[in-house]
């Protein structure tokens, strides 16, 4: 791509961002974003076809990176179970989500339109693709520690959904809030004790 060509590139997605940010997706117009990044909407459909094309152009790589990363956490909490037992998993599961956490905060303004703005976008089932994810690891890994011995009750998936949808709630309302990191990671910390706990309860007998 030519230096100008890139330029304008960069500066329609500068402006989409913002306008996303500010009006949502579906109420985000081609015809702002283009003004305001000082360029004509025939200019601005050289570089993307649609508005569908200008968000995921915004929020797919940290999206597709972030969903890798959770699902390598699962297979890890597989493994971790086949080789050592489930023992250590309350701790690695907390220490994966603070990792998650401190993924987000580093990727802040693109998780703010996941999670906030992606209404009527191709993403806006982003929360709800985590959950299920969540359930399909837990599922496995509780029947796979009933297979090892372990006293797990048999909870059913639409349990597990509810308790894993509560859980993220806590961790995407730090973004709904637009909480502050050092107090982010304060709260969340303190709300892993309840987290734990809760889990305990519901999953062993």
């Amino acid at each position: 791509m030519p230096p100008d060509a890139a330029k304008t590139h960069e500066e329609i997605l500068n402006s989409a961002k913002a306008e996303f940010l500010e009006y949502g997706f579906a109420d985000a117009s081609l015809r702002r974003i283009a003004a305001n990044a000082g360029v004509t909407t025939g200019a601005l459909y050289r570089h993307f076809r649609d508005k569908d094309a200008l968000f995921n152009a915004l929020v797919a790589p940290v999206y597709n990176q972030f969903l890798e990363q959770y699902r390598a956490s699962g297979e890890r909490n597989l493994i971790q179970l086949e080789e050592v037992g489930m023992e250590p998993m309350w701790e690695s599961s907390a220490s994966s989500m603070i990792g998650f956490i401190e993924y987000i905060y580093a990727h802040f303004d693109t998780f703010k339109l996941l999670i906030n703005c992606s209404e009527q976008s191709p993403y806006e089932h982003f929360t709800h693709t985590l959950v299920e994810m969540d359930v399909g690891f837990t599922s496995k890994y509780l029947k796979l520690a009933r297979v090892y011995g372990y006293p797990v009750r048999d909870v059913s998936e639409r349990e597990l959904h509810f308790a894993v949808n509560a859980q993220f709630s806590c961790v995407l309302e730090l973004v709904v809030h637009e909480v502050p990191y050092e107090e982010a990671m304060q709260i969340f910390k303190n709300i892993t004790r309840f987290i734990v706990a809760g889990w305990n309860a519901l999953l062993m007998e």
